[in-house]
């Protein structure tokens, strides 16, 4: 059988295609024929070499506008002819493989509607982008089972019949998960000797918990001085972030150094004391799978969370 996943944009900015990569290594061993068409970036170049295998095809497409990437994406399907095409996250760029015999399976990462600053046409989009997907595909995959919950209520609605509607958490390799002995006494970690390190990955944005981690830091620096509070990833509050740090004075407790290289994700966590993920009473995290909790229980330190309203 022929699978081919469908990405859009640069892995740095647009994670859905984490899970292409993840998946597939595990499909190959499984005797399938797979593809991912990516778009030409460096990031995304590099990526692919050190988490696919030879046996993976990859196609790239150059960065263009969403009517030629289209074209591009479907002139790539009729040349690959598979069985099914994996869409990863449902949005223009990525409604290709129209009137092709293929399956078509779309990916729901989250509830674009559930983000509460969602509001007005951008809340609408949302809810016929969502209702659309039902429509385009022959089943969906949910990266949650409150994304299951909430597709199947609408498939049975919209279609009156059962959709194929499944369960799948997020994929990552296991390859960049390299637990290391950190010696802060060296050179190269001098700087985090005597610290309490707090590690966060992902998307830095006020709806991820990103300021709420932020103020909770600045209240404990108070008595424990010695924290200090890793923020890697970027995100569309990112340099809201940066500045909230900077005009606060919190340079010396929080260090938000963007984006970081996946081989390097093994060092920092090795390197750090406690692990945050925030997770909140909210449909939008309801909707999320928390899938930085599968790269950090690896490491067996303490993992923070909240639960609030």
């Amino acid at each position: 059988m022929k699978i081919c996943f469908i990405t859009t944009g640069d892995i740095k900015n647009i994670a859905t295609a984490k899970r292409a990569l993840g998946m597939a290594n595990p499909l190959i061993d499984l005797g399938w024929d797979v593809s991912i068409l990516m778009e030409d970036t460096e990031e995304n170049r590099h990526r692919v070499s050190m988490e696919c295998s030879d046996k993976v095809k990859v196609y790239y497409f150059p960065h263009c506008s969403a009517f030629q990437e289209i074209k591009a994406k479907n002139k790539l399907i009729k040349e690959i002819d598979p069985d099914f095409i994996y869409i990863c996250a449902f949005v223009t760029r990525n409604t290709v493989g129209i009137g092709h015999r293929c399956k078509k399976l779309v990916e729901h990462s989250e509830l674009q509607s559930g983000i509460p600053d969602m509001k007005g046409l951008r809340k609408i989009h949302c809810y016929l982008n969502e209702y659309a997907s039902i429509l385009y595909s022959d089943a969906l995959i949910n990266a949650s089972r409150f994304l299951q919950n909430v597709y199947e209520q609408r498939c049975k609605r919209i279609l009156c019949f059962k959709h194929p509607n499944f369960y799948h958490p997020y994929a990552f390799s296991k390859g960049v998960m390299e637990i290391k002995n950190i010696d802060r006494t060296k050179e190269e970690f001098k700087q985090y000797e005597g610290r309490k390190i707090f590690t966060f990955l992902g998307t830095i944005t006020r709806n991820y918990g990103a300021f709420t981690i932020i103020e909770a830091i600045e209240k404990l620096k108070v008595k424990h001085p010695e924290v200090l509070l890793m923020m890697h990833g970027r995100g569309r509050h990112y340099q809201d972030a940066c500045d909230y740090v900077k005009n606060h004075g919190l340079d010396n407790w929080i260090k938000l150094p963007g984006f970081i290289a996946e081989e390097d994700i093994s060092t920092y966590f090795s390197l750090t004391d406690y692990f945050i993920s925030p997770m909140n009473d909210t449909i939008q995290d309801w909707a999320r799978c928390p899938s930085k909790l599968y790269m950090y229980l690896p490491y067996k330190k303490p993992i923070v969370t909240c639960w609030r309203n």
